[in-house]
């Protein structure tokens, strides 16, 4: 899941995908404990049955992947966590010094920004970029102080924009013309971090360029090799953070994830330490990083929802989230991540199984300070996205904490699309809905907006053989300075939100909901700067201004 091109080909060569089987609900429960198999045990040959009335059997095929071992250890170079060098990590946090330097914007990941958008979306983008190989985008735009962008294709191709379109400069260190486009090679998502902009490819390598000019400064191996989901850099001081695999992790078919995470210094490519997640949690995917201060840590969740909080200087443990267990409800992998609110809570999605096969999710928020879980919302619909924490327009001064959930779309089925039904009769519709809730309580607080279901079996724009980004229902969310809330579909839709009369809900009848569809779906979360939002649908970039304009392509 989550902008995997590749998860086409190995679903179909493991015969796990065929046009008369319902792709929804206690298949997706199948899919993923055969890859939890796959990641937490050493086995050859997985038969796992549904346990709804199509008695469906899902096979995989697994390489032998050894059971982890590690218990939460970190290792490489030791480092003084009282020296001069590690202090200086707390006035980076507090000092982000671009616009949109991240997946989640900034030191906190939180998805919000004090600069406001003021574009009208509905109006289109100003200008608008498509890779001439037709490349998946997956990933984020960043935006400098100078309102340049920057844009990653999987096809390895980083590209810098002026803010009217005007092509800067192209780095191909990554790209390999010889390799087909559905090839995923840079799934890292950018970081922008003391004028250079970093990349991870899925051969463990991060390539650090020249903001300023594309050239490239570094290119080093840190680990094995990295998944093939949408994971994020995060950079913070004079250090890079990356989610990569040891060389015990090689699943097949590869679903993406990573086991590790590694700190590499911005300078050199130099590891500086590496944390070994412990086998019980899985994998990251889709990996976020947030940073906080007292200790200057690192934090982020897993795969099935447990936090994690890290010293930045050498990698070490400060907490952890309680081990996540099915006392209650089965645990069930998510795509979503940690995200950081102002006042002292991480927010944690995760998902857990209910009756029927299906799946819910479930938000927590933690003390960052302590660990311990300050409250829990139990959600509607799945969710696969990491939270955005802001003050939307409207509100009497409290903070929102902003959630998407959805049914994911899966992969094309002509027969089911041109009958508007599955093979068991199932309608072709996945649900969705983005809502608010109180930072502080978790109650909700009334803001929330449902778009019509999406009745294609797909996400809009996918296609079989190369055009396949399997994205979420909904991107992650960027929440403007004005408490606009922008954020893409899988319908191909990007909408903005804003409670502009403050009566604390959402009214599209009165203006509130505008969206712009551009005929692709979307897994990179849009990036907000003063009059500008930028949005990366899975084939390439949309640029909005503040004032206006009609659709172009550069």
């Amino acid at each position: 899941r989550g902008g995997n091109p590749s998860l086409s080909s190995a679903f179909l060569g493991a015969s796990m995908v065929s046009a008369t089987r319902r792709p929804r609900g206690p298949w997706r429960v199948v899919a993923w404990w055969c890859m939890a198999r796959t990641l937490g045990a050493e086995v050859s040959l997985e038969v796992l049955r549904e346990d709804d009335a199509g008695g469906g059997v899902c096979w995989l095929q697994h390489s032998r992947v050894a059971a982890l071992k590690a218990r939460g250890r970190s290792r490489g170079q030791q480092v003084d966590c009282d020296d001069d060098g590690a202090r200086a990590f707390a006035s980076a946090v507090a000092a982000p010094t671009t616009y949109w330097a991240s997946k989640g914007g900034g030191p906190s990941s939180s998805g919000s920004t004090r600069s406001v958008g003021g574009v009208n979306v509905s109006a289109g983008p100003k200008w608008s970029f498509k890779d001439e190989t037709a490349s998946i985008v997956s990933v984020h735009p960043c935006i400098d102080q100078q309102k340049a962008v920057y844009l990653a294709h999987r096809n390895g191709k980083l590209r810098k924009f002026s803010a009217d379109g005007a092509l800067l400069w192209t780095n191909t260190a990554n790209f390999d013309i010889k390799k087909r486009q559905a090839a995923q090679f840079v799934t890292g998502g950018p970081v922008l971090l003391g004028g250079a902009v970093f990349i991870g490819s899925v051969d463990g390598h991060i390539t650090a360029v020249d903001a300023a000019s594309g050239r490239m400064l570094w290119r080093e191996r840190v680990a094995a090799s990295c998944g093939p989901d949408s994971w994020s850099l995060a950079g913070v001081g004079g250090t890079v953070f990356a989610a990569m695999r040891s060389a015990d992790l090689h699943p097949e078919p590869d679903f993406g994830g990573a086991d590790q995470i590694i700190a590499v210094d911005a300078s050199s490519g130099r590891v500086v330490w590496t944390f070994q997640l412990p086998a019980e949690d899985m994998i990251v995917y889709n990996w976020l990083g947030s940073f906080a201060d007292d200790p200057p840590s690192l934090l982020f969740s897993t795969v099935l929802g447990r936090p994690y909080r890290l010293r930045l200087c050498d990698g070490t443990v400060v907490w952890q989230g309680p081990a996540i267990s099915n006392a209650t409800n089965t645990p069930m992998p998510t795509t979503g991540g940690m995200a950081l609110g102002p006042s002292g809570l991480a927010y944690v999605p995760r998902n857990v199984a209910v009756d029927g096969g299906k799946q819910r999710g479930l938000l927590s928020a933690y003390n960052i300070s302590t660990g311990a879980i300050v409250w829990t919302r139990p959600l509607a619909l799945p969710t696969s996205n990491a939270p955005a924490i802001g003050r939307l327009s409207g509100a009497s001064g409290s903070m929102s904490v902003v959630v998407a959930v959805g049914e994911n779309a899966w992969f094309p089925d002509p027969i089911a699309e041109l009958r508007g039904t599955f093979a068991d009769g199932t309608p072709v519709a996945y649900n969705s809905e983005i809502l608010a809730l109180d930072a502080a309580t978790g109650e909700p607080t009334g803001w929330r907006y449902a778009p019509p279901p999406h009745r294609r079996p797909q996400a809009e724009g996918d296609a079989y053989p190369d055009h396949i980004c399997l994205p979420d229902a909904w991107s992650n969310a960027a929440i403007g300075g004005d408490g606009t809330v922008y954020i893409g579909h899988m319908s191909g839709n990007i909408f903005a939100l804003r409670d502009a009369d403050g009566d604390g809900a959402l009214d599209a009848d009165a203006g509130e909901v505008q969206s712009y569809y551009g005929g692709r779906c979307y897994q990179g979360s849009p990036g907000v700067a003063p009059g500008m939002v930028v949005s990366t649908p899975c084939d390439g970039m949309h640029v909005f201004l503040a004032d206006g304009g009609s659709s172009a392509a550069a």
